[in-house]
């Protein structure tokens, strides 16, 4: 995309991004002046409200939704396995609009209000901390490949052996020392989402090496791929973000397409309004959205579930894996393209918030980081740095257990907007009714 593209595309998600916030000012102003006491008591949810439309609306796009600023705290941050990432932005409004309450009122009832918060808040951290027994012993083992090729990287048949050549090496490092783990530790590589232009289903070649690698290294082989399709309706062959498993004996277990795509990056949406899109960027992706979840047996007492880059950020996507049945979380992303900014960090505690809503270990592979492991509560492990060829290697757990937010998904965020509905229809009524008074 030239200069001028870039641009105005970039103002653009500005203005769209900033309607959400400029929603939430307009109703809390609204419930102001109508409830002048209660609209500090109703602003977390009218903020809440305004995140959950904004990660559902037009695609979603839920990126550093307020709440992920806990996820370092893990004695509060275990509230989202309640009420999901929403419950802790909740939090987070509540507490400063209380704040500002005592700030604007200077009266009793504000100090009231903000010292009973802070205190139920704190016997929740307290609570939290006592209750929390510790995660399971980790007496699985992962190897994190993380190959730190450039998205920029010309490719032709000597690069792309090149590249195959190293992964492979990378991968048997530290995997073949541990051949000797008893045959009830599961092992299982992971390579990062589609680091080379790699066709398992289309080049034999590349999957013959693929079931060699998974036999020398006798683990489970998950690693990203670009597969292909062919449209009943139209005949064209359409291209798929995919991750494919292969068991210790080289065989295929399971395939997952991608299912929620980049907007404007892997695929155009509303093509009849954006129609100008393929004119100003050669690099608009035409991927097709994969059309169901996948749940990958590993043995018989063991299943796993993938998701790819951008999904990490949807609360909704992941937990929905974990209802239907995975012990396990893995993460394939490719963070090249966001350079040396603050979006591979901010990425990686968004992944980890995953990990603690549903209460399961996550595996995360990078193509340039940052890999690493998350325990169930969030806390990071073992981890690489940015831009460094490495193998990480580590271990986890599988869990079998149902947070609530797992079994019941988004149910506090819908009661925040049922709640700013329902304060809305109150304000309006009010003002119309005869019997109000101003």
């Amino acid at each position: 995309m030239g200069g001028l593209g870039s641009v105005l595309s970039f103002l653009l998600l500005v203005v769209y991004l900033s309607l959400f916030y400029a929603g939430f000012t307009l109703l809390f102003s609204g419930f102001a002046r109508h409830f002048p006491d209660g609209c500090f008591l109703l602003a977390p949810a009218v903020w809440v409200s305004c995140e959950y439309l904004r990660g559902h609306l037009l695609t979603g796009f839920p990126w550093c939704l307020l709440g992920y600023a806990l996820v370092d705290y893990s004695s509060l941050a275990r509230i989202a396995t309640v009420t999901g990432v929403y419950g802790l932005s909740f939090v987070l409004v509540l507490i400063n609009a209380l704040v500002a309450s005592v700030v604007i009122n200077r009266s009793r009832r504000s100090i009231a209000r903000l010292a009973i918060t802070l205190s139920l808040l704190g016997g929740i951290s307290a609570f939290s901390a006592l209750w929390h027994s510790g995660t399971q012993q980790s007496t699985h083992r992962a190897y994190i490949v993380q190959p730190n090729l450039s998205p920029e990287q010309k490719w032709d048949l000597e690069s792309k052996l090149s590249v195959l050549n190293s992964l492979s090496h990378l991968s048997l490092a530290a995997v073949s020392k541990d051949k000797g783990l008893p045959s009830s530790v599961v092992r299982v590589t992971i390579w990062p989402e589609t680091p080379a232009p790699f066709y398992f289903n289309r080049d034999p070649v590349f999957r013959l090496r693929m079931s060699m690698l998974a036999r020398d290294s006798t683990s489970h082989l998950l690693f990203g791929f670009v597969d292909f399709k062919r449209d009943p309706e139209t005949g064209a062959e359409d291209p798929y973000n995919s991750v494919a498993l292969l068991s210790p004996e080289g065989n295929l277990v399971s395939q997952y397409d991608k299912v929620h795509l980049v907007p404007f990056g892997e695929y155009v949406p509303y093509p009849r309004v954006f129609f100008f899109v393929d004119k100003i960027s050669t690099e608009a992706g035409s991927f097709k959205p994969g059309s169901r979840l996948v749940v990958s047996p590993l043995d018989e007492e063991h299943r796993i579930s993938s998701f790819v880059c951008y999904e990490a950020i949807f609360p909704e996507l992941v937990r929905r894996s974990v209802d239907m049945g995975a012990g396990a979380l893995f993460n394939l992303t490719n963070d090249g393209w966001f350079g040396d900014s603050a979006a591979p960090y901010q990425h990686l505690n968004m992944a980890r918030l995953r990990a603690v809503e549903n209460q399961r270990y996550l595996l995360r592979a990078a193509n340039n980081g940052i890999s690493a492991v998350v325990n169930p509560d969030g806390v990071v492990l073992k981890r690489t740095r940015l831009n460094e060829r490495t193998l990480l290697e580590g271990d986890f757990a599988f869990k079998s257990t149902k947070t609530v937010y797992t079994r019941f998904g988004d149910w506090f965020a819908w009661l925040c907007l049922l709640t700013t509905v329902f304060a809305g229809g109150y304000r309006v009524w009010g003002a119309r009714s005869p019997l109000s008074v101003d």
